[in-house]
């Protein structure tokens, strides 16, 4: 075995131990204690986090993070990578954004220039539009590894009734309409409820002994397929709007091409589909920024709303409605 395989192979070895003596890593590639001293060495050099520990019982001990064997990838590959993480750029908030930067950086250093110059290209090419939000989801990692591990955690929340303290466990997050959400199990309501991470204002670890629940066989992706169904039910409101040649276009630069939207011969159509009522005051505020060029017929929460501000507005301008 050449000194390169042993590196490779000793990481491995490293990553699965966590804590070792130079005398059993020695005895297990056959060499001597000198030379497994100096290949520990380059490893720390190389950014494993390795911690010497001194006396009878000491030896090495991996600091926290355990570090990745060298990968090879295509250029294909190489490509794909940033082509993924090119579809999340217009997020405000991402769970590891830092590490995901940092990670991408060091993979980028090391790329053939040729590869590095059409990766370039690809950013000036493709975007995946999501609209940007100026809410900030700072607990996104916590979440997610509540998630993974089925670990409660006590929250304090800001909703539309005001804030509130809860116990939730919850089942994963995915992103929509540039929010990202959290259906967890709720122990206050005993029963499921569907969250938004940006209202969280605190997050902290449930007690130890509190109860938790198994999601082992109910994934994230089960919730968002049930979604269809609990689509149907109260929580779904229609919603009807005109749109001018103008609100068509604005639409579409913020949404995308949408089937949901029927269009006519002039330009114009006609947005037809079902809205998650927690979204009422969002496409409110959103439609009524489009001023004349949409016209809400449904639903008449939004309609009222809107005439609502409408009639504030002209009664601050000292022309109020009759």
């Amino acid at each position: 075995m050449n000194k390169t395989q042993r590196l490779i192979q000793l990481m491995m070895a490293v990553n699965e131990r966590m804590q070792f003596t130079t005398k059993e890593m020695a005895d297990e590639f056959g060499v001597s204690e000198r030379t497994m001293h100096r290949d520990l060495q380059e490893l720390s050099e190389l950014g494993m986090p390795l911690y010497t520990e001194f006396g009878p019982h000491g030896g090495y001990r991996l600091i926290k993070k355990r570090m990745l064997p060298p990968i090879l990838f295509s250029e294909q590959e190489a490509v794909a990578m940033f082509f993924a993480f090119q579809s999340l750029q217009y997020y405000g908030a991402l769970p590891f954004a830092a590490e995901s930067t940092s990670a991408l950086n060091k993979f980028y250093h090391y790329l053939p220039t040729d590869t590095k110059v059409r990766i370039d290209a690809l950013k000036d090419r493709v975007s995946f539009w999501t609209p940007m939000r100026t809410h900030d989801s700072p607990f996104l990692e916590q979440l997610l590894d509540a998630s993974i591990d089925e670990r409660p955690l006590r929250i304090t929340y800001a909703s539309k009734d005001g804030t509130t303290e809860r116990v939730v466990q919850p089942i994963g997050i995915y992103a929509s309409n540039g929010y990202w959400y959290f259906p967890s199990y709720c122990f206050q309501k005993d029963g499921f409820l569907l969250f938004r991470a940006d209202r969280i204002r605190s997050l902290e670890r449930a007690e130890i002994e509190h109860l938790s629940k198994s999601f082992k066989h109910y994934s994230i992706g089960d919730w968002l397929l049930a979604g269809q169904e609990r689509e149907a039910g109260p929580m779904t409101m229609k919603l009807r709007v005109k749109l001018t040649p103008a609100g068509v276009r604005t639409y579409e630069r913020s949404n995308g091409v949408d089937d949901s939207v029927e269009l006519y011969d002039d330009g114009s159509g006609l947005l037809v589909t079902d809205m998650h009522r927690s979204n009422l005051t969002y496409f409110s505020k959103y439609f009524l920024s489009l001023g004349r060029d949409a016209l809400v017929e449904e639903p008449l929460e939004m309609v009222n709303w809107i005439r609502d501000q409408i009639r504030a507005m002209q009664h601050a301008y000292g022309n109020e409605l009759t």
